[in-house]
């Protein structure tokens, strides 16, 4: 499964992740729940994603009562938590709040208007290429909302698409909409991912 394929990477450049995605929250049990604190307890190199709320696939209470758990288990570990937040903003928030994280990562994100009460709660934001299919004005505002030392830059494989090209690609297209270089947004990227990474 794809925990154990996380378990068998061998890739010092990867960071491993281990959670159920809100699309499968019908999939949690207790043997994940105790799963999840068993890979937690033994690699403590290991944090908890993706989880989160989706509000165009599945049973929000469901996925609610999953994502609080696993929650509780990356607060327990003291590890960093990629979020899935699709429509659900407000609840991941209310979620989130008073939590004591070790990091927060909203994973391809793409609201400008949670971007305020997110960087309060000290939040990544991890863009992918996926923004780039929205207007420019979309992307130069949220862009713009997101403080630089929260911003990262993701690939989101292998939801990416077909036009995805690399990294180096997707920092020079989206540096072109906002006016920024490229080297810029991965030297920012790369600075904050070993910030939250050390």
């Amino acid at each position: 499964d794809e925990w154990d394929k996380q378990a068998a990477i061998e890739d010092p450049r990867m960071i491993k992740s281990y959670g159920v995605h809100p699309w499968y929250a019908e999939d949690w049990t207790l043997e994940n729940k105790k799963r999840l604190f068993d890979l937690l307890s033994s690699d403590p190199n290991a944090h908890v994603g993706e989880i989160g709320l989706d509000s165009k696939r599945g049973q929000i209470l469901g996925q609610t009562m999953v994502l609080i758990q696993q929650l509780d288990i990356a607060e327990y570990f003291g590890r960093v938590v990629s979020i899935h937040d699709v429509g659900c903003e407000k609840m991941v928030l209310d979620t989130l709040k008073g939590r004591n994280l070790k990091g927060i990562i909203l994973h391809s994100y793409g609201s400008d208007s949670y971007v305020k009460p997110y960087s309060e709660m000290g939040c990544y934001f991890s863009i992918s290429p996926r923004l780039l299919s929205r207007s420019d004005i979309r992307v130069k505002r949220l862009m713009e909302a997101i403080p630089d030392d929260r911003l990262l830059l993701e690939t989101d494989s292998p939801a990416c698409g077909k036009e995805f090209k690399g990294m180096r690609d997707f920092s020079e297209r989206l540096g072109s909409i906002i006016g920024r270089p490229s080297d810029e947004l991965l030297s920012l990227a790369e600075e904050n991912l070993r910030r939250l990474f050390p």
